[in-house]
């Protein structure tokens, strides 16, 4: 445990640090915390987000990683283009009970690359390797803007987290309120050399998400895919999400149902739902119930208590305890704690 200290102090140190370390002053020009920094005028940005996490599982050995380390680099002259990369570096640095504190399992992948085009105010045509338009979490996933260290099993176990191909986005007003859409194919296959796990292939769908207020978002997901597991099997995929606020107050779920004609899969379907509540100006309080269809396995059930202190805006600490039933594969108990900022 003696080589984890180190890093959490550090973590601990910068998330404690004052304000006017962090960022520096409001001047046209300046670096922010959490902005990243443009290279001149060339129109391009560098940013990213770095995450540490240790996992105490209760019947698995304890595991340390300096989970994420992504640089994001975008280029945007004010023009009808606009290109985004994500480089991300996975389990850059880790070390377990039987493990020493090494690059052992280090891996590198394009998280996302695309190149969008502005046609018109509600309609751009996205070309790449995106993020799937599929709930809510899977788009904004990123350590720094979620609120627990664990991800809900319902957003990435039954269909790819990326695509690679074409997308049409946008939004659009539909009675006096705002209707965000996004339409796409994938042909990772074709496209992708080096594809993530289980990927997608021959798939399409949409998304899309109405703001009924300004604090109230309801959302559906459709999708129709090969995956790429054990063995290619078509499936549909429905889904609803809803995200709520009230001042500091949060509530938001998702809702997948994955449909497949073939006889040896059964039909499965997962959701969550979460609340957040502020206990002062910096630290909140989450708790989460979780539902799980297993195609091998009784379904499973997590609830997860949770704690975070954000000092700022793109800083956060989290420490989290997972209890479940039929949860050992997928979302097994144990504690959790990680930190992350967005540089």
């Amino acid at each position: 445990m003696r080589a984890i200290f180190p890093a959490y102090l550090l973590a601990l140190i910068i998330a404690l640090a004052p304000t006017s370390v962090l960022a520096t002053d409001d001047v046209e020009g300046a670096y922010r915390l959490g902005g990243g920094y443009a290279l001149g005028d060339t129109g391009l940005r560098l940013g990213g987000y770095a995450s540490t996490e240790i996992d105490v599982p209760r019947t698995a050995p304890w595991h340390f990683s300096l989970s994420d380390l992504s640089l994001f680099l975008t280029w945007d002259n004010g023009s009808r283009l606009h290109f985004f990369s994500e480089l991300e570096a996975g389990d850059l640095l880790s070390a377990g009970e039987d493990e020493s504190l090494g690059v052992q399992n280090v891996h590198f992948e394009f998280e996302r690359c695309y190149l969008d085009t502005l046609v018109n105010n509600n309609l751009t045509v996205r070309v790449g390797k995106f993020l799937s338009p599929i709930g809510q979490w899977n788009i904004i996933h990123a350590a720094p803007l979620v609120w627990t260290t664990s991800r809900p099993v319902a957003t990435e176990n039954l269909f790819s987290t990326h695509a690679t191909g074409l997308m049409l986005h946008g939004s659009v007003n539909v009675a006096q309120h705002l209707l965000e859409y996004s339409v796409y194919g994938d042909a990772s296959e074709t496209f992708e050399a080096h594809r993530s796990n289980n990927p997608f292939e021959n798939a399409f769908g949409a998304h899309v998400r109405y703001y009924l207020t300004d604090s109230l978002q309801l959302g559906a997901t459709y999708a129709n895919f090969v995956l790429n597991d054990l063995q290619p099997i078509r499936y549909n995929l429905a889904g609803l999400d809803l995200a709520w606020s009230y001042q500091r107050y949060e509530l938001s779920s998702e809702i997948v149902y994955r449909t497949t004609h073939h006889t040896t899969v059964e039909n499965t379907w997962q959701g969550f739902i979460q609340g957040v509540a502020p206990i002062s100006q910096q630290w909140f309080v989450i708790g989460r119930y979780e539902y799980f269809g297993q195609t091998q396995a009784d379904a499973g059930q997590i609830g997860l208590l949770g704690l975070a202190y954000r000092p700022l805006p793109p800083v956060i600490l989290k420490l989290e305890y997972r209890l479940g039933e039929h949860n050992e594969v997928l979302a097994p108990d144990g504690l959790s704690a990680s930190f992350a900022i967005l540089f």
